[in-house]
């Protein structure tokens, strides 16, 4: 999926993309032979191997004015930061999916990365919270 800024403002460029590809976690499974498609992987594992998601984001960000080295580094930490959010709410939201499947199948699965992010299933409730807790820790 390709993304790119419509109206320009703040920002020169805004663009990017996101990939999503197959990971397939029991290669090894299937001998000599490293399958390319999910038909070859599920033939050559009995359709008993396990398929994850390896998500790529590949994002360019360039501001309309250069603004002077101080304030550069701090803009610098705020994409980051935000950048950051976004692949937490990415994982939460994995989680969350997750769970609804581990309960469908009836098997309870809790990884460390499920405990360590916030239980909120609206993001933009968990994008509060996050702003009133990182404005406690600067004060």
């Amino acid at each position: 999926m390709r993304f790119k800024q419509v109206k320009s403002g703040f920002m020169k460029r805004f663009e990017g993309s996101w990939k999503v590809k197959p990971l397939f976690v029991d290669e090894d499974m299937c001998d000599r032979l490293k399958p390319k498609t999910v038909e070859e992987y599920n033939r050559c594992t009995g359709g008993k191997g396990r398929i994850g998601s390896k998500v790529t984001l590949d994002q360019l960000i360039q501001p309309a004015i250069v603004p002077p080295p101080p304030i550069s580094w701090y803009l610098r930490g705020i994409t980051a930061k935000t950048t950051e959010m976004l692949i937490n709410d990415l994982l939460a939201e994995t989680a969350r999916i997750r769970r609804g499947f581990a309960a469908t199948a009836g098997g309870e699965t809790e990884d460390r990365d499920e405990q360590r992010i916030v239980k909120s299933e609206d993001i933009k409730e968990r994008w509060a919270k996050h702003r009133r807790t990182s404005r406690r820790r600067r004060l």
